[in-house]
């Protein structure tokens, strides 16, 4: 709408307060949990067996090993996640520690037989995957008839301005059409996998960590910090910490904006087990 000026200083002012005040309750966003929850409702028996693609330091393997009786293996391709994990794996219950492995390997390369798992799960990974439909090929090749996907990560939204993709995702190592939803519905369908639901979380995981820790906030004002005395950052730790930085500080402002949104994709191997 065009500016109003009796609307922005007489209308506005009498409905502001009111306004800010609903503003201030929350909206009950979904947090992380509801990978889980998904999960759950598979309703997968005990010792099903499933991987964790792009694993990191282990937190979900162990989690779908201790809520759910999974078998899991964690794959990565960086050597320094498979050694924490395998650390961390140390301090866990005998019973626990010997449902989850760890080895190299990558979305596109999983060192697995042809249709020996009921899970795939993939967190914030397609995003980096140069392929993503070659990815999905590879998780239907793993899967028995039956088995299912759980893949959530982040996606660009029609906000985001081409001149802050480029650099962002130049900096979080994010190849940009993996952070296009097309790209993403088009590899799914060139893989054979059958859609079961997709979830559009749009900025909840971004309100919800804000509620509950203040990170989105935090993010903002390390960012303000970041961009007025650049030079004080980049002497002490690097340019290239400092870009990824401020990339990560960027990432979670762009996520509580709506330049970035949340995706949680089910989808099912065809066939029965």
């Amino acid at each position: 709408m065009a500016w109003d000026r009796d609307f922005f200083y007489d209308t506005y002012p009498r409905v502001e307060e009111a306004f800010a005040a609903r503003l201030d309750e929350s909206l009950a966003p979904r947090d992380p949990s509801v990978l889980l929850q998904v999960v759950r409702e598979l309703d997968l028996p005990p010792d099903s067996r499933a991987v964790d693609v792009g694993c990191g330091e282990g937190a979900y393997a162990f989690r779908l090993a201790t809520h759910f009786g999974l078998r899991v293996l964690g794959i990565d391709p960086v050597q320094r996640h498979l050694d924490l994990a395998r650390e961390a794996r140390r301090d866990l219950a005998p019973d626990i520690a010997s449902r989850v492995s760890f080895e190299r390997g990558t979305a596109t390369a999983v060192p697995l037989r042809d249709g020996s798992l009921d899970l795939v799960w993939c967190r914030d990974v397609m995003v980096h995957v140069e392929s993503p439909a070659e990815a999905y090929a590879e998780a239907a090749r793993v899967l028995r008839p039956g088995g299912h996907v759980v893949s959530y990560q982040v996606v660009a939204t029609d906000l985001l301005e081409p001149g802050e993709a480029a650099w962002l995702f130049d900096v979080m190592g994010v190849v940009p059409s993996s952070a296009d939803p097309a790209v993403l519905d088009d590899a799914v369908a060139r893989s054979g996998l059958e859609v079961v639901d997709t979830l559009d979380l749009a900025a909840e995981w971004g309100e919800w960590t804000e509620e509950q820790e203040g990170a989105g906030s935090r993010a903002l004002l390390r960012l303000a910090r970041l961009l007025r005395d650049p030079d004080r950052y980049r002497a002490e730790f690097g340019d290239a910490a400092y870009d990824v930085m401020l990339g990560d500080c960027r990432w979670h402002v762009y996520r509580m904006a709506g330049k970035l949104a949340g995706r949680v994709d089910v989808l099912r191997r065809p066939g029965r087990g």
